[in-house]
């Protein structure tokens, strides 16, 4: 019986990953225009909620800016949801003096309110169909590693996304 018990919990956690889409939103970047969640469903995102305040997100920017260099010509996005960190203005000098290179966007109470956020940084692997793969809290030394991984497996597994650059590195 308590076999049973823990294979069903596994099979409920496993199945967690690849779960219903995600929350919508409608988010205006710091460079101006509008992103629409509805325009990454074809692709591989990165989606960290953070704050200009929380020294742990700080700590992480250079990561996720090596993670765009990666993978943004295949088709990747990386970005930055920047929450109860003020004005978009105070978030622009921000991203320039820590020398953000990925995309940013102004969020608010009710993006952290349907996403679940609860504390920060909190890092979403979103794969096609704007559905959950996976879903880090707080930092940790492998984390970068493990969000390659993730991101590795779903090019494995899913096709080619739209505006992905086909390299050859020999």
């Amino acid at each position: 019986m308590r076999t049973l018990l823990l294979l069903c919990l596994w099979f409920v956690s496993a199945s967690g990953q690849q779960s219903d889409p995600l929350a919508e939103f409608s988010l205006p970047k710091l460079d101006g225009p509008t992103l629409r969640s509805d325009e990454l469903k074809d692709k591989i995102v990165v989606l960290d909620f953070w704050a200009t305040w929380c020294e742990n997100c700080v700590s992480e920017i250079p990561e996720f800016n090596k993670l765009e260099k990666e993978y943004a010509s295949r088709g990747v996005k990386v970005i930055g949801l920047a929450v109860q960190s003020g004005w978009a203005s105070d978030i622009q000098k921000f991203a320039k003096e820590y020398k953000m290179r990925y995309t940013v966007l102004v969020g608010n109470d009710d993006t952290v309110s349907d996403f679940g956020v609860i504390s920060f940084p909190n890092t979403y692997v979103i794969g096609p169909g704007w559905k959950l793969y996976k879903k880090y809290s707080g930092v940790s030394e492998t984390k970068a590693a493990d969000i390659r991984r993730d991101i590795e497996t779903l090019l494995k597994t899913s096709p080619e996304p739209k505006g992905a650059k086909i390299t050859n590195e020999d």
